[in-house]
């Protein structure tokens, strides 16, 4: 499973504006070195799922414009990184870890269990109508490609 990527020219361009150095960012985020900084920055690496809300925070701007993702339809994984979730932290009572997984990754079958969605909301801080529309742009995302000329 692809998770989005964090968008590091949009990174950069919020923390310029919010007036940081590398250095005061990192600072911020507790971070032993503004090289992490830079290698996010440059798309070098991702940061950890913790660090996306916390990166947003810093810079002034919702989590979800640091993603590679339209922030009005974002698929479940870019609304669990916004929430600085990782995928094991998704299990709570009417929705195993496994269950979110099949929903983050799109996986046809059958639609979630309002339970499951009512859980998944709870845990991601948003209404059950943006997570029954993220897993519809996760299934839409992931869905078989037609045949070339079919």
């Amino acid at each position: 499973m692809a998770r989005p990527l964090l968008r590091g020219d949009r990174l950069k361009a919020a923390r310029e504006a919010a007036g940081l150095s590398r250095d005061d960012l990192a600072e911020r985020l507790e971070l032993s070195s503004p090289a992490r900084v830079r290698v996010w920055e440059l798309c070098l690496e991702r940061p950890r799922p913790r660090f996306v809300p916390r990166l947003a925070v810093a810079v002034g701007i919702e989590p979800l414009h640091l993603l590679d993702v339209d922030p009005d339809d974002p698929p479940l994984a870019a609304l669990r990184l916004a929430a600085g979730l990782a995928t094991n932290e998704m299990g709570a009572p009417g929705v195993s870890v496994m269950t979110y997984v099949r929903l983050e990754d799109g996986r046809p079958g059958t639609e979630p269990t309002a339970d499951a969605v009512r859980a998944v909301a709870a845990l991601l801080g948003v209404d059950e109508v943006r997570v029954r529309a993220a897993i519809r742009r996760s299934r839409r995302d992931h869905a078989p490609l037609a045949p070339f000329g079919g």
